[in-house]
């Protein structure tokens, strides 16, 4: 009964429960998109929760966006939150619930590999409070959600022990990851190495083989059947577009080891280094390590893909800092100074991502559709920053302007001849450009800025009533 009452106990829950909370804070508080990738889960929800006029990618399967976020999303269409900003917050619940409970499956993964409860513990908060799992763990992007899948498919494995069921409940996970997103079908590797390691039985690396072929059938082959009309249609479409891209892509092999400092920061380096006399974090080590050359070799690199690299390096880091607790004298406030500094460094690089969301690009897309007369044609650069169909709705006609730097006069013509309105990044109006738009007879409305965001800037024609920006 004592140790039922010991404080630590609710050291886990309570880590859970309040980055859960910061996440929901950070997605309804941080509206906007990064990349476009993430605005493709919320409109291809919204397709089929609010009949959404958007035609998703033909390279990606509709498993995440109609398994895990049309749910959310559409429970809250038919509670009457249907708003562009309501669609979007409901598309990022999948993410905040996989990534706490990823944060549990790593406890739980320490634990397996032998580590002590301290040891444990750390490992977790060490994951929950990086910047990748934390921050995008508050998006609507599939990464948490394979990341929670491959963490639960090593757990299973670890505890396989030649029982072929586990394995292959390992394998259909992993399956499910792939569905996710295709670059985690790579991590089928060193999942089977762990197998093949833990109890080297050729049964279970067949298990485990006929796991995943089983649920790629079931989540790609006859999913994509049901949602594209043809088994296997979206990874076949994807095969293509890579033999096209080819190898070569916009990083070398080696960027994600050279910016290793970029994405893990000072302080865990630190803690790993510390952790590699541990035999114990050998194993997460050689995982990370193998996780990260594979990666190296993709033509399509982001450091967001490294999330499921995060869980295994917390493990070797949080032996790392046990290793250095359990020293004497100025070790243990070393310790303490090193993952305070972990967790600091961690919910900076949050915010500083989270303040570059394209907010500025989406409160200029509200403010065009509150325009009236109602605008029937709008020109905008990278219009998936501003939500694309999201907000402007189904009746309004989107032009789109290449992002070039500089911004190539032609494009901006070509996009403005006859538009209600234009919208662009202030730092691509050169004079040459506003001198274009004041031929066009479109003059500066209205302009919207946040932060580490970038300044867009609303055009419209002279004769069009501009009503003020509303305040924030």
């Amino acid at each position: 009964m004592q140790d039922e009452r010991r404080p630590e106990r609710w050291f886990l829950p309570l880590l859970i429960a309040t980055t859960a909370v910061f996440k929901l804070v950070l997605a309804w508080c941080s509206p906007g998109f990064l990349t476009g990738d993430d605005v493709e889960i919320v409109e291809t929800a919204a397709k089929f929760a609010v009949g959404l006029d958007y035609t998703p990618w033909a390279i990606r399967s509709l498993f995440h966006p109609l398994v895990f976020a049309l749910p959310f999303v559409k429970a809250g269409a038919i509670a009457g939150l249907a708003s562009a900003r309501w669609l979007a917050f409901l598309a990022t619940l999948p993410g905040v619930l996989a990534s706490s409970v990823a944060i549990g499956l790593v406890h739980r993964l320490a634990r397996d590999l032998g580590c002590g409860e301290g040891a444990a513990r750390g490992a977790a908060l060490l994951y929950a409070v990086h910047w990748l799992p934390l921050a995008y763990g508050s998006t609507a992007y599939p990464r948490p959600i394979s990341t929670a899948l491959l963490v639960g498919a090593f757990l299973l494995v670890w505890h396989s022990r030649g029982r072929t069921g586990l394995a292959s409940a390992a394998g259909a996970l992993a399956a499910c990851a792939f569905a996710v997103r295709w670059s985690e079908g790579l991590f089928l590797a060193p999942l089977a190495a762990v197998a093949w390691w833990k109890d080297r039985r050729p049964s279970s690396l067949f298990a485990l083989a006929g796991g995943f072929a089983a649920g790629t059938v079931l989540a790609v082959g006859v999913f994509d059947a049901l949602t594209w009309g043809a088994p296997f249609a979206s990874l076949a479409a994807f095969l293509r577009y890579a033999r096209e891209v080819g190898l070569e892509g916009s990083h070398p092999w080696h960027w994600y080891g050279w910016s290793a400092f970029r994405w893990l920061g000072p302080a865990w380096p630190v803690l790993l280094v510390l952790g590699w006399p541990d035999r114990r974090s050998r194993l997460p080590l050689s995982v990370a390590a193998g996780m990260l050359a594979l990666l190296s070799f993709s033509a399509f690199k982001e450091l967001r893909y490294l999330q499921i690299v995060i869980p295994f390096l917390s493990i070797a880091a949080a032996l790392g800092s046990e290793r250095l607790r359990a020293g004497a004298g100025w070790r243990k406030g070393l310790a303490a100074i090193v993952l305070a500094g972990a967790v600091a460094w961690g919910l900076e690089r949050t915010l500083a991502l989270m303040n570059g969301k394209s907010r500025p690009a989406v409160e200029a897309a509200l403010y065009l559709h509150s325009l009236a007369p109602p605008v029937s044609i709008v020109a905008l650069e990278q219009q998936w920053a501003f939500g694309d169909r999201l907000i402007l709705g189904n009746g309004v006609r989107i032009r789109g302007i290449t992002p070039d730097r500089p911004l190539r006069p032609s494009s901006v013509e070509a996009a403005a001849s006859g538009a209600d309105a234009l919208a662009l990044y202030e730092r691509g109006v050169s004079p040459e450009i506003a001198g274009l738009l004041e031929q066009r007879g479109l003059v500066p409305c209205a302009r919207f800025q946040w932060r580490g965001s970038k300044v867009v800037g609303v055009y419209v024609p002279a004769n069009r009533p501009c009503p003020a920006v509303p305040a924030p």
